[in-house]
């Protein structure tokens, strides 16, 4: 058996929530994880799905919310998902990429024309088969689908309209191979680092820019740090309730069918939030002095499109993006 940094962190993770208590801080409490700051819908859908799920079950389960990374970075929470020392985690579709690679086109720029579209394919069998692969790679179980605001370029002090503008641009991105590849093909100098880093890096000078939804932008204080943002609009994500499906199952049936019909409603308010929601984060960013810049998205697009599923030939479970694209 070979030695691994990611073995260690989670051995580690383990050691220290066995010397914190046990997984619930009171019997029937569950604790829900996640890196987004409150203020956002992602948070209030969260706080919605907390009350659903102690009215659902008469107070027998209740729900209690870390936000802001407070139990850890993104893979840490799913890590700890995993292994079943955290609850329920709401992230977005980074475990697809670190997990189940074959399925990595769900997170390729431009695959999706509209939420709607996206929707679709989620609750087609692209998502069942990726919930599938997810459960049996990690024992996680994806109780939802959540909207997440469209994707947007923002740099410290250069303006961007077309791929060529990107050269040499130092490039936050997440720890993620599909970020990376795209904006490697863009022309962009991209630098993996975690979300919990991001903000001291940007301030520092390490990266010159990086690519988030407004929300993270806003309540992330970006614009601290930022001065332009593109409206590349470049990609339609989603973020995912999951939960350590062998908690789930040691539920009883009634305590199972209230988280999961919590769950779903909790996602129909958070769509909507979301929309009202990147409303406001627009008008908050440009009061706070960011200057929202128009780009020719078709330059962007073309390039990605082209280029980006060569880089995973063999990779990629073969015509996945085709199928994405037909639905």
């Amino acid at each position: 058996m070979i030695w691994q940094p990611t073995n260690f962190r989670t051995i580690l993770l383990c050691l220290i929530v066995a010397l914190a208590g046990c997984r619930r801080g009171e019997e029937g409490e569950l604790k829900l994880a996640y890196v987004m700051a409150p203020g956002g819908p992602a948070h209030e859908a969260a706080q919605k799905f907390a009350e659903l799920v102690q009215t659902k079950t008469d107070g027998e389960l209740t729900v209690r919310l870390f936000p802001s990374a407070q139990l850890g970075n993104d893979r840490e929470l799913v890590e700890g998902l995993g292994i079943g020392s955290i609850d329920l985690v709401v992230g977005g579709p980074a475990p697809i990429g670190w997990y189940i690679p074959q399925y990595g086109a769900i997170e390729a720029p431009f695959a999706f024309d509209s939420y709607d579209h996206l929707d679709r394919v989620l609750a087609g069998d692209v998502g069942k088969e990726m919930e599938a692969a997810l459960l049996d790679a990690k024992n996680i179980r994806i109780l939802s689908y959540w909207h997440r605001g469209p994707r947007f370029l923002t740099t410290t002090d250069r303006k961007i309209t077309t791929p060529a503008d990107l050269a040499g641009l130092k490039l936050r991105v997440p720890e993620l191979k599909t970020y990376m590849e795209a904006w490697s093909i863009l022309g962009a100098n991209v630098t993996p680092i975690t979300y919990s880093e991001m903000f001291l890096a940007l301030k520092q000078g390490i990266v010159e820019g990086q690519e988030n939804p407004l929300e993270v932008i806003s309540t992330s204080s970006l614009y601290e740090v930022q001065k332009y943002v593109m409206e590349t609009e470049h990609l339609l994500s989603f973020y995912m309730l999951m939960i350590n499906d062998q908690l789930l199952t040691s539920l009883t049936p009634n305590l199972q069918t209230a988280i999961r019909e919590a769950a779903t409603e909790a996602g129909l308010i958070e769509h909507d939030l979301m929309v009202k929601y990147d409303q406001q984060y627009k008008q908050q960013l440009r009061d706070a002095g960011m200057e929202f810049v128009p780009v020719d998205r078709e330059a962007f697009r073309g390039t990605v499109v082209e280029e980006l599923p060569k880089r995973f030939e063999g990779e990629w479970a073969d015509g996945l993006l085709e199928r994405i694209h037909g639905q």
